[in-house]
C-alpha cells in the first residue's frame, strides 16, 4: 500500500509541482483552499484525523510581500495561525510535517556572508515575521517538525500547473517582446529551480526536525544573476541589454536574503549554485522555449 503524503496549497505554483511529481509513489491527498480552510482549526483536525497522511508538505500561504504588508491580519490567519491548527493536528495523527518557509525571514541581514538559520536577522516585514513565527510554533508543538526556508523560486510554464511571475518567465517574456525587465542592485539572494525543490522534498522527509535553508545559493545580486541568465537565453547580443538595474530608491547597502546550506549537506541533501542551476535547467528546456528564441 502507497503512503499517503497529503500537500495544502495543492493548486498553488510550489504544491502543483509537488503532488504531480509523486503522484505515482504515494497516495496524493491534494488539499487546494476549496478543499480546506487552514485557519479553521476543527476542520484542519477532522481533515487530517480522516485521510492520516504520513506526512503533510505545508505548502498553503499568503506568500506575496505586498499583499501581507497591506493585509497583515490575513497573513496572520493564514501563514502563522494555519500553520499552527497543522502543526496541532499531526502530532495528533503522528504525521510528519514538512513547513514550507521563506528566505524572506532574511531580508533584514546586512551580512556580507550568506545567512545561517542560527543567525538573529531583524524581521523586517509581515511576511517574514510570520514565517518566524510559525517555524517557533511548529518546533514547539512538534519537535520533529521540518522548517524549510525556500529561496526565490522559477520555472517554465507547464500545462496544468500552475504558473507565477517568476524570474525565467520574465526574461523569456522580455525576450521575446523585446522589452526591458528591471532587476535590482540591492537584493542579494539565491534563486532555485522549483524542479530541485520537488526532488529533494522526498528525502527531506527523512531529516532531524529543525529549521533548513533549502535551495540555490548565490553572491549575485538579483541584477547580476539576470544578466547572466539572459546570456544564456539571448543569442542576438543586442538582446542581453534588456535587463537592467534597479535601485529601488534604496539607499541601505544591500538586503542580503542569501543562504548558507552547510547545514543541509550535512544531512546529505543539496543544490546547485543559482547560475548552475539555471544552466541545469536551460538543458532540460521543453522545445517550444527553444522555438520562441529563434
Amino acid at each position: 500500500m502507497k503512503k499517503r503524503m497529503m500537500v495544502t496549497g495543492a493548486d498553488g505554483f510550489l504544491g502543483s509541482r509537488i503532488a504531480a511529481y509523486y503522484e505515482n509513489e504515494y497516495e496524493v491527498i491534494r488539499a487546494s483552499r476549496s478543499d480546506l480552510d487552514t485557519t479553521d482549526k476543527y476542520a484542519v483536525a477532522e481533515f487530517i484525523k480522516e485521510k492520516k497522511p504520513a506526512a503533510v508538505i505545508h505548502c498553503a500561504a499568503i506568500s506575496d510581500v505586498g499583499t501581507c504588508e497591506k493585509n497583515p491580519e490575513l497573513s496572520e490567519a493564514v501563514n502563522l495561525h494555519g500553520t499552527v491548527n497543522l502543526a496541532k493536528a499531526c502530532k495528533e495523527s503522528g504525521s510528519r510535517l514538512l513547513f514550507m518557509s521563506s528566505d524572506q525571514i532574511y531580508a533584514g541581514s546586512k551580512l556580507e556572508r550568506p545567512n545561517l538559520e542560527t543567525d538573529h536577522i531583524p524581521l523586517i516585514n509581515v511576511y517574514g515575521r510570520h514565517k518566524k513565527q510559525a517555524e517557533e510554533k511548529i518546533l514547539d508543538i512538534l519537535p520533529h517538525g521540518i522548517c524549510l526556508r525556500l529561496s526565490w523560486m522559477y520555472d517554465f510554464p507547464v500545462r496544468g500547473l500552475k504558473s507565477s511571475n517568476n524570474l525565467l518567465v520574465r526574461l523569456l517574456k522580455a525576450l521575446i517582446q523585446n522589452q526591458t525587465v528591471s532587476l535590482s542592485i540591492h537584493d542579494y539572494r539565491g534563486i532555485t529551480w522549483v524542479q530541485d525543490v520537488v526532488k529533494n522534498i522526498e528525502p527531506a522527509m527523512e531529516l532531524p526536525g529543525g529549521i533548513y535553508n533549502f535551495g540555490s545559493e548565490s553572491t549575485c545580486s538579483s541584477y547580476e544573476t539576470g544578466i547572466r541568465v539572459l546570456g544564456m537565453l539571448a543569442h542576438n547580443e543586442d538582446k542581453r541589454q534588456l535587463v537592467l538595474p534597479n535601485d529601488d530608491g534604496f539607499a541601505g547597502g544591500i538586503r542580503n536574503l542569501s543562504m548558507n546550506i552547510e547545514k543541509l549537506r550535512s544531512q546529505g541533501l543539496d543544490f546547485p549554485e543559482t547560475i548552475s542551476g539555471f544552466e541545469k535547467c536551460l538543458e532540460n528546456s521543453p522545445e517550444y522555449v527553444t522555438a520562441l528564441l529563434r
